[in-house]
């Protein structure tokens, strides 16, 4: 039995040219890219936070962890780093001050927050006033209940701030409107455990 050269035969014995070049047709199957995509796709999609950055956390402010947190909504923000008391990025207040007095009350912090929390309402009702008058005729003597969901602040302070300066914010912000007071921390990494 004659021994060949490995590679393609031709079956029908016919003489072939020895240094013909070989052209090789490769399809590329696109059903299986697209599928491919569309799973990159989804998972991005699913990675990408949707609400986007809810607060800014500047640099010399080191936010507390905690293990039980739940997710910020937007919000006013009242930031307390280590020299001054800010409101949306507007000093209100220098917190050496705000430490040595005896009053719980922070005038400036108060009348912003309250002027940014009145017309904050002042712009919900307009919308939502545009959008019951479409739906529901409106019953004379009746008067609209409060919507208390965008009265929120959100607190961000430093892990070595005393509990005293926090209070006094906290007890502010309330005497300003809010009615919901949130604290910005960092979720503590949970320790891998090993499964046997």
């Amino acid at each position: 039995m004659p021994i060949y050269i490995p590679g393609r035969r031709d079956r029908r014995k016919r003489n072939r040219l020895i240094n013909a070049k070989r052209t090789i047709v490769v399809g590329l199957s696109l059903t299986s890219m697209v599928d491919m995509f569309t799973i990159l796709v989804v998972f991005l999609l699913q990675n990408y936070s949707a609400t986007g950055e809810i607060i800014y956390i500047p640099k010399d402010v080191k936010l507390p962890k905690a293990s039980q947190v739940k997710e910020l909504k937007p919000a006013h923000i009242v930031t307390l780093n280590l020299k001054d008391v800010v409101l949306d990025k507007e000093v209100v207040a220098k917190l050496d001050d705000v430490k040595a007095q005896k009053d719980w009350m922070i005038p400036k912090l108060r009348e912003r927050l309250s002027a940014m929390l009145q017309q904050d309402d002042i712009l919900a009702k307009q919308a939502v006033a545009q959008n019951i008058k479409k739906a529901i005729p409106l019953v004379p003597g009746a008067t609209p209940v409060p919507d208390e969901s965008r009265r929120k602040v959100t607190v961000q302070a430093d892990k070595e701030m005393d509990f005293l300066t926090i209070k006094k914010i906290m007890f502010t912000v309330t005497e300003a409107g809010a009615v919901e007071i949130n604290f910005a921390v960092m979720k503590k990494e949970e320790p891998l455990t090993k499964t046997n």
